[in-house]
């Protein structure tokens, strides 16, 4: 059962727990079935930000009350935290409302916040305010893309249609290889650092390239 027969099947309820698990690609079918009639687009543009916030005020509490432990023996996310940090760091209170744009940190970036001592009420409110802008910009564009996208499917012929199809399956596994490229480099990365903790070796040092 794909995502839309989940979201037809159980309606509301299934989007905002989509959503948790996995944000844009619920958010993205809420909106297509918006347009097909079946849902409404102010209901699942509302039910998005709620889910968003909600999921992120969870990895913001872990953060504060876990955070410290876990990523003592952690390597990979020792890493990811020094990285959030510089972002923290440069962008500030931006990073807290925008930080739903930088796919892969999306529960690291609440945590770190939270470990780093982030005071619990302004997180709360550019929390809501970040899911709420979230929510609205990528429904409003994903709907217009839609609307768009059914329209020249409706004006090609045949042959055309297929060639778009191909294009997409070409960018679709390019972009697939990219991420499992990424995601070994980071594995290799991870398992160096290990290697060197464990034989008692210097980790290496980051340095600000800006300056």
């Amino acid at each position: 059962m794909d995502f839309q027969e989940l979201m037809l099947t159980y309606g509301y309820p299934i989007l905002f727990l989509g959503v948790l698990l996995e944000s844009e690609a619920f958010l993205l079918v809420g909106v297509y079935l918006a347009n097909q009639g079946y849902f409404s687009l102010p209901a699942v543009i509302a039910l998005a930000a709620l889910s968003s916030f909600c999921i992120t005020q969870f990895c913001f509490w872990l953060g504060c009350r876990y955070g410290s432990n876990f990523i003592r023996t952690r390597p990979r996310w020792q890493l990811r935290y020094q990285r959030i940090e510089r972002l923290t760091n440069r962008y500030g209170t931006g990073l807290v409302i925008g930080f739903r744009a930088l796919y892969g940190l999306r529960g690291a970036v609440p945590a770190a916040v939270g470990l780093a001592g982030f005071s619990s009420a302004r997180f709360m409110v550019f929390n809501a305010l970040g899911a709420l802008v979230w929510a609205l910009v990528v429904a409003l564009l994903s709907s217009n893309l839609v609307q768009g996208f059914n329209q020249l499917y409706e004006s090609l012929p045949p042959s055309e249609t297929m060639a778009l199809y191909a294009l997409a399956a070409i960018i679709g596994l390019g972009l697939v290889f990219q991420w499992v490229k990424r995601s070994r480099l980071k594995r290799q990365t991870v398992n160096g650092l290990s290697i060197q903790r464990e034989n008692g070796l210097p980790l290496p040092v980051e340095t600000d390239s800006r300056r």
